[in-house]
This record gives C-alpha cells, sequence and structure tokens, in this order.
C-alpha cells in the first residue's frame, strides 16, 4: 500500500532532493484521498507519519525514524511531522542559499537546456511561492548569454509579461541554436552535449607570474596549457594557437585551428602583441623556432637569410615569422 500512494525515498540528502519527495508525499495523500472508494480506510496523522516514515531507506534518514518513531506518531498533524524532517536534514538557511544559487545563476559559455535545468533547481529548493512566475522568466531571460538576450529582445512584439514559461524556453532554445550555427556563440560545449559527451568545465588556474612565463618560454612551452616539448603527442604552438586539453577544462586558442579543418594562410608583420586571458598572450617568438633538446644553438645564431622586397625570414625548417624592414643588398655592410 506505502508504494501505492508515496515513493521511498533513497537519497541523496540534498535540498532539491528531499523538497521533491516530501512534495510527491503531499501528492501522494491527496490523490489517495480523491480516487480511494468508500470502503478505503482514510488516512488519518499517524497513518501519514507512519507511511513516511516507512519509506525512508536512506541509511541516515531510516535511523533517524526507528530512533523515534514513537515520538513522532505522537504529533498531531503531518505537517509537523514535515516540518521536523526538514529541520534535521535540510542545512540551516538552505531557503537563502537556494535563492542565492537562483539569482547568481547564469548561463555563460554552457549550453542554453542545462542553464534552464540548473535554474529549475535552483528555483525548485527555494520553493515556487518564494519565486514567482513573473521572476522566473526575467532571470531566465536576463542571466542568459549576451546574445541570446539582444537577440530575444529584438524580437518585434516580444512580450515578457503575456508569454508563458515553457513558451519563452522554447523560444530561447530555438534562438540558442542559431546563434551556435552562425557562429555567433562559441559552441564548443554545446557541441560536446549535442553528442552526447559529458563537456568539461573551464579550467579555473592562476594567472602565470613573469618568473613562470620565462620558464615556459625558455623550455619552448605554452602559456595556455602549460605543456612542453617533452610531452606526448606536442605540436609547436602557442597561447592563441593552443589545442587545448579536454581532459584539463582547458578550452582551445582563439586561433586554433583543428587537423581537419581548411589550412589559413598567417602572416605575421610587425611586432603586435595582444593582450588577452588565458595564456593568449604569448609573444610568437616561441613559434618561430622548434626547441632542439641535442642543439646548443642559441636564437641568435639562427640562419638567416635576406628575401627581395625588404622581408626577413627567420629560421629554416621552423615557421617563418615575416617582419617588414628595409632592404639592404648586403648585410655585412650595414653599419
Amino acid at each position: 500500500m506505502a508504494s501505492r500512494i508515496i515513493p521511498p525515498f533513497a537519497g541523496p540528502l540534498t535540498p532539491t532532493a528531499i523538497e521533491a519527495w516530501l512534495g510527491l508525499c503531499e501528492d501522494g495523500f491527496a490523490i489517495y484521498a480523491s480516487t480511494k472508494t468508500d470502503k478505503s480506510p482514510a488516512l488519518d496523522v499517524a497513518t501519514k507519519i507512519r507511511l513516511t516514515g516507512t519509506n525512508m531507506q536512506e541509511p541516515s534518514m531510516a535511523a533517524w525514524w526507528s530512533a523515534g518513531r514513537s515520538e513522532f506518531l505522537k504529533l498531531t498533524s503531518w505537517e509537523s511531522f514535515e516540518k521536523m524532517i526538514r529541520s534535521r536534514f535540510l542545512p540551516k538557511g538552505f531557503k537563502l542559499m537556494a535563492l542565492r544559487s537562483f539569482f547568481v545563476c547564469s548561463q555563460g559559455l554552457r549550453p542554453f537546456l542545462e542553464y534552464v535545468a540548473d535554474l529549475a533547481e535552483a528555483r525548485n529548493a527555494a520553493g515556487h511561492a518564494a519565486i514567482t512566475s513573473s521572476v522566473y522568466k526575467l532571470q531566465l531571460l536576463f542571466h542568459a548569454h549576451n546574445m541570446l538576450v539582444l537577440r530575444i529582445m529584438a524580437i518585434p512584439d516580444f512580450d515578457i509579461d503575456t508569454i508563458t514559461f515553457d513558451n519563452l524556453v522554447a523560444l530561447m532554445a530555438m534562438q540558442w541554436d542559431s546563434l551556435v550555427a552562425e557562429g555567433s556563440a562559441r559552441p564548443s560545449r554545446a557541441i560536446a552535449s549535442a553528442q552526447g559527451r559529458s563537456a568539461p568545465a573551464v579550467a579555473a588556474r592562476a594567472p602565470l607570474s613573469d618568473a613562470e612565463k620565462e620558464q615556459l618560454t625558455a623550455a619552448g612551452a605554452c602559456w595556455r596549457c602549460r605543456k612542453t616539448p617533452k610531452d606526448p603527442k606536442w605540436t609547436p604552438h602557442i597561447g592563441r594557437t593552443c589545442p587545448g586539453d579536454e581532459a584539463q577544462g582547458i578550452l582551445p586558442g582563439r586561433d586554433y585551428i583543428p587537423p581537419s579543418a581548411a589550412p589559413v594562410k598567417r602572416e605575421v608583420v610587425g611586432m603586435a602583441l595582444l593582450s588577452l586571458q588565458g595564456g593568449e598572450d604569448q609573444p610568437d617568438q616561441t613559434s618561430l623556432r622548434p626547441p632542439y633538446p641535442d642543439d646548443d644553438t642559441s636564437e641568435d645564431e639562427q640562419p638567416v637569410r635576406h628575401v627581395a622586397g625588404g622581408v626577413l625570414t627567420v629560421g629554416d625548417s621552423a615557421p617563418r615569422a615575416r617582419l617588414a624592414i628595409p632592404a639592404y643588398d648586403d648585410w655585412s655592410d650595414q653599419e
């Protein structure tokens, strides 16, 4: 009988799971009361409490029920028992923590539906009474990806007051897929989720100090993934051309081109350096010449060839860096 009225609870002991289960208990009691026949017994307070307690299969909850059964059955309402469950197994201030989780939840670069699921979980933990439908829709919209917010607000006749939450989710999901397809939003994690793989979170790493940058540069390493030529499957690269590391949650650099992509001709003119986060401000010098472990030749001793047209090419076998400089017919005569 118990299993037909309320489901068992096996954990986990999280606010969301406990609140969801208590809601199912209330639903089960209500359904039983509305569908029972004249011959079916009514559920009194003690029976409701006993049904709830005997369905606590999570070990710590089961021990708590067993130790206090006789006292619990003396309560005058099931709501009093429900309050005791919350007081015992939910952390202090969980309502405020749930509200905080709801209001700080944002999409960032995540897939849109993942953001929707997290927002719904936070709302369920806080309680629907604390977060109205209007607040729910506004939070969903304004904490989404910036490009997605602009796309939705640009829709003619869009009315946040009249659209239902489910229709808003469907509309934003469609627009997000469009942004990803157009390349207006970074699709890396969205693609991984669509293919059924769990996408790693972006790694949070402390910024490199100047000394660490010098050490990595001396070793011919990358400032972004911080790998060196001694690491397995190393390919020469710098921060902005870094292939990333999925296992460590390191996304590829902004100029990384996958091997399957069409080659793009790139030319570096001058010595312009970009100041970007994640190691993408690494100078190009590390890409001029791959390190030779058994070669003590310094960069100053690399072969230099003059090419007509005022272009200096540095290095024989490494990718070339082309610098716009004055042309000289004979470098040895330069003063």
